[in-house]
C-alpha cells in the first residue's frame, strides 16, 4: 500500500493484520508493528521516520467515545496520520502524493488544487494558518487538514476520522 492510501487504515487496531501489512514495507527495524513491539507500545505514536509519516493511536475507549466502534479488536486504534512534506525534528520529509491526491501537496496552492474550497480555515487572507476538508473515503468521512507556514508551505497534512 502506498502512503497516500494510508487513510483507508483509520479505525484499524494494532492487532489487525491489514495494518501490519501496510506498514511493513515502510517501517525500518524497531518501528515495525511486530507482536513484541505491540506489547511494548507505550507511546501513542509510530514514526515512519524515513517516510516522513507519523501514525497516531488512541486507546480503544477514547476512540469509541470520539469516533465510534473501531474496525478491529486491538487495544490501540489508528486515529490519525500525519504527513510532513518539509520533515520535522522526528521525521524526514514526506515526498509522495498527498492523501486523496495524485500529486504532492507541499503548498497551499497545491492543497487547494487537490482538495478544492476548504470547509474551514483560520488566519488572515494573506496568511492562512490552516485549512480543513472533509473527504469521503470507504464510506466514512475523513477530516483532512493542512497547516501552513507564513509562506504558504505545508508543514503538516493530517488525516483523521470525523468525530461521531
Amino acid at each position: 500500500m502506498t502512503p497516500d492510501l494510508f487513510p483507508q487504515l483509520l479505525g484499524l487496531t494494532i492487532s489487525d493484520e491489514a495494518l501490519h501489512q501496510a506498514i511493513a514495507p515502510h517501517a525500518a527495524g524497531d518501528t515495525a508493528l511486530n507482536p513484541a513491539r505491540i506489547q511494548k507500545l507505550k507511546t501513542d505514536f509510530l514514526m515512519l521516520t524515513e517516510l516522513g509519516v507519523v501514525f497516531s493511536f488512541s486507546n480503544r475507549d477514547a476512540y469509541q467515545r470520539e469516533f465510534g466502534e473501531p474496525r478491529g479488536e486491538g487495544a490501540k486504534v489508528l486515529s490519525g496520520i500525519f504527513y510532513y512534506p518539509q520533515g520535522s525534528e522526528e521525521v524526514e520529509p514526506y515526498e509522495g502524493p498527498g492523501p486523496f491526491s495524485e500529486a504532492p501537496v507541499e503548498t497551499r496552492e497545491e492543497a487547494l488544487a487537490a482538495y478544492g474550497e476548504p470547509d474551514a480555515s483560520d488566519g488572515e487572507e494573506d496568511a492562512i494558518e490552516w485549512e480543513q476538508w472533509v473527504v469521503q473515503a470507504g464510506g466514512q468521512g475523513v477530516e483532512l487538514s493542512a497547516d501552513y507556514d507564513e509562506d504558504g508551505e505545508v508543514l503538516c497534512l493530517t488525516a483523521a476520522l470525523a468525530m461521531a
